[in-house]
């Protein structure tokens, strides 16, 4: 066998020393007189004429309790295939019988004496100091490594001849329920989940903390604006122009939003349009005469029809429409502009919330940090040191007698790719165990076939193989270098008390200014210009990514955000293409006029006279004939054609009186009539029969009962058929988006190889975010919206017909009911389906436990059972920050959105308190980068907000604001005419959707929207000045660190740190060193290469 230990490899130093925890099966012969001294990081293999039949080894450290045992000690689960052997120690009876003999609660690395004697073989006794087989004879007398040809046993690993074929020991419930204390300590500490407070968690990290104060704070302010929109949401319900619905929460969403108001005045005219080529015609039509009911208005002036010098005229109205409130009578002119004040109330509230959370979030890390010691109250990080400091003592030295007494020095290598290697053995190790177990279970119960045990035993050898395929590739690694010294990357400096800290951060300040002009006393080997910096928490760090720099990280970053942009692209012109499709193979019609003019039978939906059935299809298909169109087009065409005909005919088609039959093949006596109504106009079609042709098909459509007059109605069938497929097909890829993007974000986040769980963290809360966002509104946005620019700049390439092909071209009635409906279904139903996974969280962990008493065939995997589930901020973070950003950017028109996004944030709050004390483990201690962040960005959603009201408040025209328009109108329109004339095609004109620039200006001008203009400029200049000023900020601090610098520390009194551990004052770890991090345990497992001889 070749022995060799991953940590010293990390480590670059030697095993199969005495003081090397490594130190195994490198020493195994030594009684024979064969050992040969084994390096780490050579893995050179010792000469053997003897290979073992097994293998065993368990973690580095203090060997926990064990129990020794013979063929012929009785034990449980004795297996029915009799075996031979002497010894053996397993893992799960090591650790059962921990606890049985500890008593409850007892830890797997509690070390005590165990005596065993095994009387099979000639006498065996071993009391934990001596051992006697017969031949040979261990006495405890400091060696740590016992060998007598057949037996090992180095003080913390035992194999003998048969190991493989050891008896099956079950997992310990009580290990797994302290192991769960450990990981989930919240669950037993707090009683009361719901009325725990942020500060009350202080012992869980300051991420904990400021997550759940954030959503505290963002509850109580959510409420307030809530209360704020209940009179805009009361003052639309006043407008009439939404008809009630059966769904009455799509009827609520329209008519409380500001399409609710339409139409402003009894008639409208003026401005400039687009014709159907899409340029600007001279002409200026009636504006919205669709929507206004087909009521038109009074003709145009002679000065509208300029033809010769393309004038439009000047834009005018008739009287506004008035509403009544509270007994008040309003015109809706003065009532939108009251609208807009109350707004601007709304806006006020939240801009001072983004502005005052950032300050609130620093000053809660601070008081957190002031009453928690934890140690990074004591050390600093080190970089920039020598790349060849392999000894800590050097550094112990360099800051000892230079600052003052240090306490503990851990060194971080670049050891990325031994530490990947580990943790990828960690998890096949771990599925190994199980299969292994799974076997050995199986093959002791008298129930199982053994054949199936055969199965599980192959299964178990295959994991096996796995394993072995990566430690053959952390022991190429080792080959590789030889015992060459690996490099330092950094250094983590923790230091005896507070004083010497704090000495340390002013001798060695931040700024380019004190790092040129360091004195060489600061420097190491006189040469060396340290930088040091305040350590992050000890599990905050990412030990497999310090190797990589600043630059490739950037470089990565890039890469992925790229490739995160392409995805996000695919999947919208994958939507966008199949709802063009949905669209186009959709048929609205008129079912109250069909049904008034057509004469089949609406319950149950028939049309039982075969003459009339034959008479409705053949005058369909002469207009079809007459029109030329296809059949999908035409449908539509001419059921909107023949509902604008005189409906006069319709009184002659009922005047013939007839004696009707009674046989059930001739129909009703409606559709008697319409078949002797055909005849008496000497089989000349009416006005309506086409069009009922096309109702009767389109109310089967409606009722999902075409298929069964598939061959009736067969021009519809086909379109209908696609509107499915394309329904379906966009609600799979939405479906399949959301399933996949946020695993996918997290698996490519990890390649960005951040410092610290914080950073990668904080990087992914952001792409979530804005993944998120995407798909929810702006997707959305853009496949509804009508930008003739664009559909005209794709013309003749494989986009067109796909992308940009919908007709909503403002924010009209339409918009609301269209676009506005699905984001506020989407702001309503995705955080509920959350909250919902939150009980489902609960009852899948306690099912799990449940079921793992039986299940679980090794102690890891009961422990993990036992663990609670991950806590995972940034996915809680983004998902916030979207329902914020929805909210927000859209309120200014759809109101209903602040109050429903107050009762999520409350329900959010709530269970998320009863998700932490109650179903998850204790997330890692992060840093405060990730409240930071989210933080930071919640200011522009204002901006967003403020961008939506006013386009959406601009499409009620109203007259300019003379006061606003006096300070930044004449800047407004030269911006507009400078950017019209120097802005590329089609971004000159907003890619179609406007004819002149300065209509924006006017749009922005108006009295419902002016303030809102200038609130723009004003917000969007102190953001702007706020970045500048953070980036200067960070500029001179590192020139003037002392005037400039944020967050320097100030002395909070802690005791000296030995104190503070003694007294149990210090929260958390109380090392860096990367072996005391359960999450690289298994970095610095010790492993014994063996052949693969087709054992377990």
């Amino acid at each position: 066998p070749t022995h060799a230990s991953v940590g010293h490899a990390c480590r670059g130093r030697a095993a199969g020393t005495r003081d090397s925890p490594g130190a195994s099966a490198g020493s195994k012969r030594a009684s024979a007189g064969s050992s040969t001294d084994t390096r780490a990081g050579r893995g050179a293999a010792r000469p053997d004429s003897r290979k073992p039949r097994s293998a065993y080894s368990l973690r580095s450290g203090s060997f926990p309790e064990a129990r020794l045992r013979s063929r012929s000690a009785p034990r449980r689960g004795m297996s029915r295939r009799p075996r031979t052997g002497k010894v053996a120690w397993d893992a799960q009876s090591v650790a059962s019988y921990a606890t049985r003999r500890g008593g409850y609660g007892k830890s797997r690395r509690a070390s005590s004496r165990v005596s065993a004697y095994t009387p099979s073989d000639g006498g065996t006794y071993y009391d934990g100091d001596t051992y006697y087989d017969g031949e040979s004879r261990y006495d405890g007398d400091g060696g740590e490594t016992y060998y007598d040809g057949d037996t090992y046993y180095d003080g913390e690993s035992y194999w003998g001849d048969e190991y493989e074929e050891g008896a099956y020991v079950p997992p310990d419930f009580d290990i797994a329920d302290e192991h769960a204390r450990e990981q989930n300590p919240q669950h037993s500490a707090i009683s009361k989940p719901f009325a725990v407070k942020p500060m009350d968690l202080k012992q869980y990290g300051v991420g904990v903390v400021l997550y759940f104060t954030y959503m505290r704070t963002l509850s109580f302010c959510f409420l307030v604006l809530g209360v704020l929109a209940l009179p805009s949401v009361y003052l639309n319900l006043t407008g009439t122009f939404y008809e009630p619905k059966d769904d009455l929460l799509q009827q609520m969403i329209e008519q409380t939003s500001l399409g609710n108001l339409f139409p402003l005045y009894e008639w409208e005219m003026g401005g400039p349009a687009f014709g159907a080529d899409g340029e600007v015609v001279t002409t200026a039509p009636t504006i919205g005469s669709s929507l206004y009911g087909g009521v038109s208005a009074p003709p145009s002036p002679e000065a509208w029809v300029n033809q010769t010098n393309g004038f439009v005229g000047e834009w005018t109205h008739g009287e506004a429409l008035r509403v009544t409130y509270f007994g008040f009578k309003q015109g809706k002119d003065e009532l939108l502009v009251g609208l807009s004040y109350l707004n601007l109330v709304l806006l006020a509230v939240f801009t001072g919330f983004a502005f005052v959370i950032g300050p609130v979030q620093e000053n809660i890390v601070k008081e957190v940090d002031k009453n928690l010691t934890t140690i990074e109250d004591y050390s600093v990080s080190v970089r920039d040191m020598p790349r060849d400091v392999m000894d800590p003592q050097e550094l112990w030295k360099f800051f000892d007698q230079r600052i003052g007494k240090v306490q503990d020095v851990q060194l971080a290598y670049n050891t990325s790719e031994l530490l990947g290697l580990a943790l990828e053995r960690e998890k096949l190790k771990t599925a190994y165990d199980s299969a292994a177990g799974r076997y050995r279970k199986a093959r002791e119960d008298p129930d199982t076939s053994d054949r199936k045990a055969e199965k599980l035993k192959e299964t178990a050898l295959e994991k096996k193989r796995e394993l072995h395929s990566v430690d053959a590739a952390i022991r190429a690694i080792q080959n590789d270098r030889m015992g060459d010294p690996q490099e330092s990357i950094m250094a983590y400096v923790t230091f005896q008390d507070e004083e010497s800290f704090l000495q340390c951060l002013k001798e060695f300040r931040p700024g380019l200014f004190a790092w040129i002009f360091r004195p060489k006393k600061l420097r190491m080997r006189e040469k060396y210009r340290l930088v040091v910096k305040q350590a992050p928490p000890p599990g905050d760090i990412k030990w497999q990514n310090l190797q990589f720099g600043f630059w490739e990280r950037q470089f990565r970053q890039f890469n992925i955000s790229m490739f995160t942009m392409a995805v996000l692209a695919v999947a919208f012109i994958s939507i966008a293409g199949v709802t063009t499709l949905e669209n186009e193979t959709s048929t609205e019609y008129d079912q109250e006029g069909c049904r008034a003019e057509c004469a089949y039978s609406t319950d149950p939906l028939t049309l039982e006279n075969a003459r009339l059935r034959e008479i409705y299809e053949t005058c369909f298909q002469e207009d079809l004939a007459a029109n030329a169109t296809a059949a999908n087009a035409t449908a539509t065409a001419a059921a909107r054609r023949l509902l604008q005909a005189d409906a006069g005919a319709s009184s002659a088609t009922n005047a013939t009186t007839v004696v009707y039959e009674t046989d059930p093949e001739f129909g009703t006596p409606e559709q008697q009539d319409a078949v002797a109504a055909f005849d008496g106009r000497g089989s000349t079609c009416g006005p309506f029969d086409a069009f009922c042709y096309a109702c009767y098909c389109l109310e089967h459509i409606d009722a999902t009962s075409v298929y069964r007059e598939s061959s009736y109605c067969e021009p519809y069938v086909y379109g209908f058929t696609l509107q499915i497929i394309a329904r379906g097909a966009s609600q799979g890829i939405i479906l399949v988006l959301n399933v996949v993007l946020n695993p996918l974000l997290v698996f490519l986040v990890k390649y960005e190889r951040h410092h610290s769980n914080s950073g990668e963290q904080r990087s992914l809360m952001v792409k979530l975010f804005l993944a998120q966002f995407f798909n929810s509104s702006i997707n959305l946005l853009i496949i509804e919206g009508a930008f003739p620019g664009l559909k005209a700049y794709f013309k003749g390439t494989l986009a067109e017909g796909v992308l940009f092909e919908g007709d909503i071209e403002d924010a009209d009635p339409n918009w609301y009911a269209d676009v506005g409906s699905p984001l506020l279904f989407a702001i309503v139903t995705s955080p509920l389906s959350a909250r919902l996974g939150t009980l489902v969280r609960f009852i899948t962990y306690r099912v799990k436990r449940w079921l793992s008493m039986s299940s679980a065939v090794t102690q890891d995997e009961l422990n993990a059972a036992f663990e609670g589930l991950d806590f995972d901020l940034s996915t809680r973070y983004g998902e916030v920050l979207n329902v914020l950003f929805v909210t927000m950017c859209f309120s200014g028109g759809m109101p209903l959105l602040v109050p429903f996004a107050a009762v999520t944030f409350m329900m959010n709050y709530i269970i998320d308190k009863f998700d932490f004390a109650r179903v998850s483990k204790v997330p890692p201690w992060y840093s405060n980068d990730l409240a930071y962040a989210s933080a930071s960005l919640v200011a522009y959603s204002a901006i967003g907000h403020l961008l939506f009201a006013v386009w959406a408040n601009s499409f009620y025209r109203v007259e300019e604001d003379p006061l606003v328009a006096s300070i930044i109108g004449d800047i407004l329109y030269s911006f507009c005419d400078a950017w019209e004339k120097s802005a590329p095609k089609p971004l000159h004109n907003l890619f179609g959707t406007v004819t002149s620039m300065r209509t924006v200006a006017r749009r922005a001008l108006q009295k419902n929207t002016a303030w809102y203009t200038l609130i723009l400029v004003v917000l969007t200049f102190v953001l702007i000045c706020r970045t500048i000023a953070g980036v200067a900020r960070t500029v001179l601090a590192e020139l003037a660190p002392g005037t400039f610098a944020r967050g320097l520390r100030k002395a909070e009194g802690n005791p000296p740190f030995e104190l503070a551990v003694q007294g149990e004052q210090l929260v958390g770890p109380k090392t860096y060193s990367i072996k005391e991090d359960p999450q690289y345990e298994a970095a610095f497992r010790k492993i014994v290469w063996e052949a693969d001889d087709g054992n377990i």
